[in-house]
This record gives structure tokens, C-alpha cells and sequence, in this order.
């Protein structure tokens, strides 16, 4: 089979980085009381990646969940379209009188934030419980794709953004290319992802969130910066959520999880005998499990 980048426009060159056992993840989501054995067709997924931006994916396409799945998922876990860190982050980056375009608004948090600001803003949502929530509270939100947005709105929005939604996607390249058409010419684009090189997802596998079908492609700082490879976009900042927001989780996973013998051993010791002295370090030293990135479109 011959497997291409989705990132890459010219559908570039990958390599196989890992391989999941399907029975394994369906027995992970059992444990947050969701059923997602009709993604899996396959015994095996695979991981791979994109040569020339170093961005993860997820194949065969087919296992990345449906509407029905983030249905379930927002019933399950009721924090699950919860007010954000990159949210109060990417506040910083928006004018007042800017023209903002939401991608997977959810059940609008952002998009609240937004006019408690009196800053215009508009989402789009393909979870149709979120966007009748959405119509009942008064925010302006649609069922549509960013594709059929973009082509009747092309460089109309100062602001295109999106929240833990880009992981989510199969089709990246179309996706992102849409976006940036939407979007006018020195407008932002503002994207917040999970942080794959992080202690969260390094030390555990078959973290059951990072894996289909909830996500299709996993991101970290090399390949979000290698989109002004393919789109025409620069890198205005980028962000770490702070590791102090977490901080209990990531201790949890590197007591349970640390690869290297003499790693965990000194987190043990560290946390037993001068646990203050190890959070400033881990403070210090460690990025988020989060990352923010803002692009100009040039």
C-alpha cells in the first residue's frame, strides 16, 4: 500500500513510526463508557510520518470518529468543551474590531469570551447538539465545513482560529488550505493542538485520547512551524501551556511511565524527600501538554 502525506500537497513520502493494536484501543474507551468497535475494520493501526513537516498521522483514515462518537464523548466528559488556557492566550492576539471565525466552537466557549468583548465573532460546528446548545444561547454558529465556508468567504475574516479541533482532522491539507482562504491577506491564524513531544504522550502509548478515533494526527512545535513550508503563513508566536497546570498529571505519568530506569528512580527520590525543589524544576525545565501557535498570512 502505498501510503502518502495528507499535509503535503504533493502528497510527499511518509515512514511507518508505530503500530497499535485495534482491540487494545477499543478496550481503552470501555473505560470512559464509550463503544468505538465500529471504527475498527483492521486488527492493526498504524502511525505515520510526514518526511518533509515531521507531522504524525493516524491510517487507515476510516477509524477517526463521527458525530455520533464526540456526541458520546461531550455526554461522557462534561469538561470536554470547557473553557481553555489557549483560549485566555489567544485573547492577546485579537483586536477589537477584528472579524473572527471560529473552527469547532463547541458549545461556545470561546465564542462567549469573544463577546464579552464586543469583538465580532462567528463558529462552526459539526456536533449538532453543540450547535443547537449554541443557536439557544445566541451565539452565531453553523453546521458547515470549513471548505464550504471558505468558498463563499474567501479573504473575508481577520481572525481564523481553532482549539483542540486540528487533531481531529484527516484531510489536514484541505482543511488548513481552507482556513488560510478564509482568512485575509496579513490576518491570523491561531491554532491550539495537544503537545505530542511532552511527558503525556512520549511515556504513554495508548493514552486513550490521543488515540483514534478520537485523534487523526498528532502535532507538536516542528510541525506546526513547518506549515509556512506549504501555506503562506509566518510564524508570529508560539506557546507552552505551562506545566504548573498539570503538574499532578505529569508527575503521575512519569512515576508510572518514565522509559529510563534512572529517570524514574530520581523522580521517586525527588518527590519522596524535596518535592518543592522538583516542581520548580519540572516548572522550569518542561514544556505543557498544550501548544498555541499564531501565524500571519503573508
Amino acid at each position: 500500500m502505498n501510503i502518502q502525506s495528507p499535509l503535503d500537497p504533493n502528497r510527499g513520502p511518509v515512514k511507518l513510526i508505530d503500530t497499535f493494536d485495534a482491540e487494545a484501543i477499543v478496550e481503552s474507551y470501555k473505560h470512559l463508557n464509550i463503544e468505538v468497535s465500529r471504527f475498527f475494520k483492521d486488527e492493526k493501526i498504524y502511525l505515520y510520518e510526514c518526511l518533509r513537516t515531521k507531522y504524525r498521522f493516524y491510517h487507515p483514515y476510516e477509524i477517526i470518529g463521527d458525530s455520533e462518537f464526540y456526541k458520546d464523548l461531550s455526554e461522557n466528559r462534561t469538561s470536554y468543551y470547557s473553557e481553555r488556557w489557549e483560549h485566555k492566550e489567544a485573547l492577546k492576539y485579537i483586536d477589537k474590531d477584528a472579524d473572527v471565525l471560529e473552527i469547532g466552537s463547541g458549545f461556545g466557549a470561546f465564542l462567549k469570551m469573544l463577546n464579552s468583548k464586543t469583538i465580532n465573532a462567528s463558529g462552526i460546528e459539526l456536533n449538532p447538539t453543540a450547535v443547537k446548545r449554541c443557536k439557544e444561547e445566541g451565539l452565531d454558529v453553523d453546521e458547515k465545513f470549513i471548505e464550504d465556508v471558505a468558498a463563499e468567504n474567501s479573504k473575508r475574516y481577520d481572525v481564523v482560529c481553532c482549539f483542540q479541533v486540528l487533531e481531529h482532522i484527516t484531510t489536514v491539507y484541505e482543511f488548513l488550505n481552507a482556513a488560510v482562504i478564509a482568512l485575509e491577506t496579513g490576518g491570523k491564524l491561531i491554532i491550539g493542538v495537544p503537545n505530542n513531544n511532552p511527558y503525556l504522550f512520549r511515556y504513554d502509548k495508548l493514552h486513550t485520547l490521543n488515540l483514534p478515533p478520537h485523534h487523526a494526527g498528532l502535532w507538536n512545535k516542528k510541525s506546526l512551524t513547518a506549515l509556512t513550508k506549504i501555506f503562506p503563513l509566518k510564524v508570529e508566536d508560539v506557546l507552552f501551556e505551562p506545566i504548573a497546570v498539570t503538574y499532578d498529571t505529569f508527575l503521575n505519568v512519569q512515576l508510572r511511565h518514565a522509559k529510563y530506569f534512572l529517570e524514574k528512580i530520581t523522580f521517586k527520590v525527588l518527590h519522596k524527600f524535596m518535592p518543592n525543589i522538583l516542581r520548580r524544576l519540572v516548572c522550569r525545565f518542561y514544556k505543557g501538554r498544550n501548544i498555541l501557535v499564531v501565524y500571519k498570512k503573508t
